[in-house]
């Protein structure tokens, strides 16, 4: 039962209807009261039931008949002849002590309080009502001034009060049903208006909210639009106000066609205010009211711009730290703007308030926008860097992962170019073919084992045997390793080692490796007929050991660049070496705990290893 009358209340026949009905008891409403207007009705006679008790007869004869009575004396005095203007509807007497007047032959007080409801008498300068006189008259200044000696009399016959109170009881006669008639227009137009209000944007099918075209106008733009609807309605009832008439038994055609006109604007106006009326409802319901009107959208532009100058918006084509420069500017600016309007409005105290507000306001924004800022640049920083380490990681497990594998393969590779080697039906060709396989295979399980090395190395997934070691010792033994390679290259080695120990905490095993990869760097690349340089010296509390050797080549490279993968100093050559020894070197050196420099000045290379001195 809820759901159907659900439906019925929501159905867009019933709000039509609803709407016309609306129109139509408004238009009615407006005719009906024109109506009472015209027939001249009096609104008060459906309160009081008498004429005589009622504000009609106060302020329409009692106080115009004082005022005339009152301004005939004053305006009589020297005068001949005195009078009033045009006949009263009272009866009347009037001296000034000297000269009396009125509209009776009698002149005794006794005569007009015989009309005891309706009797009034000037006494010392003052109108009084009679005793039975309900009214209150005391208050009223009816024309000064009035002298002491003035004495007036004034009352209202039975006859004239028995005439009133006939066309009085006939108004109501008329007024009632009208009253009623309005009365109900009224409040079913009311009742209507409020179901509309509530059943606007509703819909039978759904609970969601409709909004129409009208909708999409800006709220105060349809709130200031009732000002000229109503203001023409208001100009189309002034015009009609000069037909008003009295009559008794009905109304002439120019009334009629007056009240017609005036009933059809009625219903326009009442329409284009409906329509903007429901409009505004729905607008309250989808809380769009305010946020929809052209003076917020405005306002909320102009907020939204000064606010983006402090929170970043506006600067969001630079860099974070570009955008930080600039807003800053933006504050200094803002700030010292708001201080120089401070000193300004000390002469105007009402607007002193307003810039210390804003002060306040820019102060909010630029904190938090410089909060923001610094947050997104340490999440940025953060990304950055973990898409570095992650990409590392791919890099490094990659490498291991190949190199592991490649290791089965080759280890069978150079196991049948050994069992190949040691056929003696070969033919010479053969076994240089053999041969060269065999160096290949070696150098190529080199390059897999330094592959291997240098990305556990840089992983920190190495194995190491820390201990207190000579490092004076370890090079002297790496050097005799190597004397058959520095025989064959014939690049002599100049030492200049200390005469004691120097003691530092490291891995042996690595530490010989890096000192074999950067002497064994030094024999390829050095300058034939000159020398390679290695001393060991003391630096303050570390102790660093140089190898320096004349290239045979032109160094066109940086010391970064040299420390890269697979990078070698001399492009042409294209045999020995995997580009790999300086940078195993550099990270068997790094985990070792020490440092490892290069440093290229002209022909000169130049590498620099150095680890603090162990005092165990």
């Amino acid at each position: 039962m809820d759901t159907k009358l659900r439906k019925i209340s929501t159905h867009g026949i019933t709000k039509f209807l609803a709407f016309i009905i609306v129109v139509l008891a408004l238009a009615a409403l407006v005719v009906q009261i024109q109506y009472a207007e015209y027939i001249n009705g009096n609104v008060e006679s459906l309160i009081v039931d008498r004429y005589i008790d009622s504000e009609e007869f106060y302020y329409g004869e009692v106080t115009n008949g004082l005022y005339r009575v009152a301004k005939a004396i004053e305006e009589g005095r020297g005068e001949e002849t005195v009078k009033l203007k045009y006949n009263p509807n009272f009866m009347y007497f009037a001296t000034d002590g000297e000269k009396s007047f009125g509209n009776t032959s009698r002149q005794d007080r006794a005569y007009f309080e015989q009309y005891d409801e309706a009797f009034f008498y000037l006494e010392n300068g003052i109108w009084k009502a009679g005793e039975n006189v309900k009214l209150d008259i005391q208050s009223e200044p009816y024309y000064e001034p009035i002298s002491n000696a003035d004495i007036a009399y004034l009352a209202f016959t039975d006859k004239f009060i028995n005439e009133k109170q006939i066309a009085w009881e006939e108004s109501r006669a008329v007024l009632k049903p009208l009253v009623t008639r309005i009365a109900v227009s009224g409040i079913l137009a009311l009742m209507l208006i409020i179901y509309l209000i509530w059943a606007t944007g509703r819909k039978s099918k759904n609970r969601e909210l409709h909004l129409s075209r009208i909708d999409n106008v800006y709220s105060d733009i349809l709130m200031v639009s009732f000002i000229p609807i109503i203001y023409a309605w208001v100009l189309v009832v002034s015009d009609f106000s000069f037909i008003r008439s009295i009559v008794s038994d009905g109304i002439g055609a120019m009334q009629a066609f007056s009240m017609v006109l005036l009933g059809g604007a009625t219903a326009i106006a009442s329409t284009l205010c409906g329509i903007v009326l429901l409009s505004l409802a729905r607008k309250v319901k989808a809380g769009k009211l305010l946020k929809h009107s052209l003076i917020f959208v405005v306002l909320a532009k102009i907020y939204d711009f000064f606010k983006s100058l402090f929170d970043g918006r506006r600067f969001t084509g630079n860099s974070l730290t570009g955008s930080l420069f600039k807003r800053q500017w933006v504050f200094i600016v803002g700030s010292a703007t708001m201080v120089f309007l401070t000193f300004m409005f000390l002469l105007v105290p009402p607007l002193f308030s307003i810039p210390p507000i804003l002060e306040i306001m820019m102060i909010y924004w630029y904190v938090k926008g410089n909060n923001k800022t610094f947050v997104d640049i340490n999440k940025g920083f953060d990304d950055s860097m973990g898409e570095q380490m992650k990409a590392e990681r791919m890099k490094i497990a990659l490498v291991t992962n190949v190199s592991h594998d490649l290791k089965t393969p080759l280890t069978s590779m150079i196991s049948y170019v050994d069992l190949l080697s040691k056929e003696e039906d070969l033919s010479p060709v053969a076994k240089d073919y053999v041969q060269i396989l065999s160096d290949k295979t070696t150098r190529l399980k080199n390059i897999v084992a330094d592959l291997f090395d240098l990305a556990k190395s840089t992983s920190g997934d190495i194995s190491m045997e820390m201990e207190t070691l000579d490092i004076k010792k370890l090079i002297e033994q790496t050097l005799g390793d190597m004397e058959d390679e520095v025989e064959k290259a014939g690049i002599p080695i100049k030492t200049n080692l200390p005469s004691d120990p120097v003691m530092i905490y490291s891995d042996g095993k690595k530490l010989y490796r890096v000192f074999q990869n950067v002497l064994d760097n030094a024999l390829k690349y050095s300058l034939e007929g000159s020398r390679i340089y290695l001393e060991l010296e003391e630096d303050g509390g570390d102790v660093v050991a140089t190898v320096k050797n004349t290239a045979s080549y032109e160094m066109n490279f940086t010391e970064e660049e040299i420390l890269q993968r697979f990078s070698r100093g001399d492009k042409a050559r294209s045999s020995e070496g995997s580009g790999l020894g300086l940078s195993i070197a550099e990270s068997f050196t790094r985990v070792c705990g020490g440092k490892f420099k290069i440093v290229v000045d002209g022909d000169l290379f130049k590498v620099k290893i150095s680890f603090p001195l162990s005092r165990l």
